[in-house]
């Protein structure tokens, strides 16, 4: 009687093993068993991916030396002209807006596309921008407008020096590895990641107009 009742408890513990190990299965909580995979779709990865938002991923610095002046005959200048030289130094920042990402199923396969990096923001820095001289003829009145100007090619000349300088491959580049690294820490599978080709005519912010 007592081998009976030692032989049922034992299958009865048995029992009671797999059905813990395949519930522990399926809610995934074994390591390197899990019956119950989650399952990702273009939707799934598209919802993910634009919950960043805008991703910024490259910031630089420069600077520059812009001279303006008053555009009149030169023998006017003396009397009425201005000239004033500003050392401007800001930031330009590019990256990705996620928003304009796409996504597409291929089997078990899945093609995020990126919209192409652009300029987002073009920023003097207040701090570091001043005026190094000002010249006014005698009787020149004050002239924001100078100022003004000053300021406006200021970013005109940091935004080229930012476009010269590969800005937006940097972008692509940083932000390539950003997604590939969101991706693998979400745990989403077999995701191939392109990029849209640049447009030529895409607008400027208005900070960097």
């Amino acid at each position: 009687m007592k081998r009976i009742f030692s032989i049922f408890l034992t299958l009865v513990v048995i029992v009671a093993v797999i059905l813990a190990t395949l519930y522990l299965a399926t809610q995934c909580l074994l390591p390197g068993v899990c019956t119950n995979k989650p399952s990702f779709t273009a939707t799934t990865l598209l919802t993910k991916i634009q919950s960043l938002s805008s991703l910024t991923t490259t910031r630089y610095t420069y600077s520059t030396i812009v001279t303006t002046e008053s555009d009149m005959p030169d023998w006017l200048k003396a009397l009425y002209g201005q000239k004033q030289i500003m050392v401007a130094v800001g930031y330009i920042t590019a990256g990705i807006d996620m928003k304009q990402a796409q996504a597409a199923q291929n089997g078990d396969a899945l093609n995020l596309t990126l919209p192409a990096p652009t300029l987002q923001d073009c920023i003097l820095d207040e701090g570091k921008t001043y005026i190094a001289a000002l010249d006014k003829g005698l009787f020149a009145p004050s002239s924001p407008t100078l100022d003004q100007e000053s300021r406006r090619f200021a970013v005109q000349q940091l935004r080229q020096s930012a476009v010269n300088g590969d800005i937006l491959t940097q972008a692509q580049t940083q932000a390539q590895t950003a997604i590939t690294d969101f991706i693998n820490l979400v745990g989403v599978p077999n995701v191939q990641v392109t990029f849209s080709p640049a447009d030529p005519n895409v607008p400027l912010p208005a900070s960097c107009a």
